[in-house]
């Protein structure tokens, strides 16, 4: 189990205190999820250029949120689309090798992973991907990066076997953002006044975080992606998705969370 915490932010000219805000929203969801890991914690800004600031390292993520080099990577601006955050609690792979720890950069791809891959040495081996870590997480993200679309993405997910919610961006579309809600707890609500969507893997942490701001819940349905435009951020589409559970069960987009 890990924890998954971010923001997506919609087209609008912030003023420094709502950045701030921003900023302090997304530190508070990820200490929050430090409940479902504390191994490992990490976060990524992703800038609509397709550069990006990338910082994790093992431990808690109330202990990485006292770091000042946190705080740097968290000034944002308002060339900043989306902000991944990260709490692992490992299974497979030291978190003393912070290529293990997320968020993971494979290719142009930069992704967090609630979940596990059953399967991940088999579809490497077949599908000849690339490794750098030893985490299964590093394959859903590789077959991101390997699939030509989103399309193709969604039929070679039918191929994995395991338990999965996630969030990513491709660098070179670093205004759409990813919410993978699979057999994994995902949940996201908008906040109009700052014009951006925050998730995180429990809605209890958005109802702390958020309390006092005005916002509305986003429907994140099991088994579905979500694809969030940030030019105009509450007019995301859903995909059903399919993929086998440990079990070699396939779950269908009709399976109750």
């Amino acid at each position: 189990m890990c924890g998954l915490a971010g923001a997506i932010l919609g087209k609008k000219r912030r003023r420094r205190d709502e950045l701030r805000v921003v900023g302090g929203i997304v530190t508070e969801l990820l200490i929050m999820n430090e409940t479902r890991g504390t191994d490992a914690a990490g976060v990524a800004v992703i800038r609509k250029d397709g550069s990006h600031k990338l910082l994790k390292r093992p431990g808690p993520a109330s202990a990485l949120a006292e770091d000042k080099l946190f705080h740097r990577v968290l000034e944002l601006d308002n060339k900043v689309t989306v902000v991944l955050g990260h709490t692992r609690r490992k299974t497979r792979g030291s978190e003393r090798n912070s290529l293990n720890n997320h968020p993971l950069r494979t290719g142009r791809v930069v992704g967090t992973h609630n979940g596990h891959l059953a399967n991940a040495d088999h579809l490497a081996r077949t599908l000849r991907l690339p490794r750098f870590a030893e985490v299964d997480s590093e394959v859903l993200f590789r077959l991101v990066d390997r699939a030509g679309d989103k399309e193709e993405f969604l039929r070679l997910l039918r191929r994995c076997r395991g338990r999965i919610a996630a969030a990513f961006v491709c660098l070179n579309d670093p205004t759409t953002a990813f919410l993978l809600k699979g057999n994994m707890p995902l949940h996201a609500a908008h906040v109009p006044k700052l014009r951006a969507a925050f998730y995180a893997s429990e809605p209890w942490m958005l109802d702390e975080a958020l309390s006092g701001l005005s916002r509305r819940e986003l429907p994140l349905d099991p088994l579905t992606l979500s694809t969030f435009d940030t030019e105009a951020l509450l007019d995301f589409t859903q995909e059903d998705v399919a993929f086998r559970t440990p079990e070699a069960t396939l779950w269908q987009a009709a399976t109750p969370e």
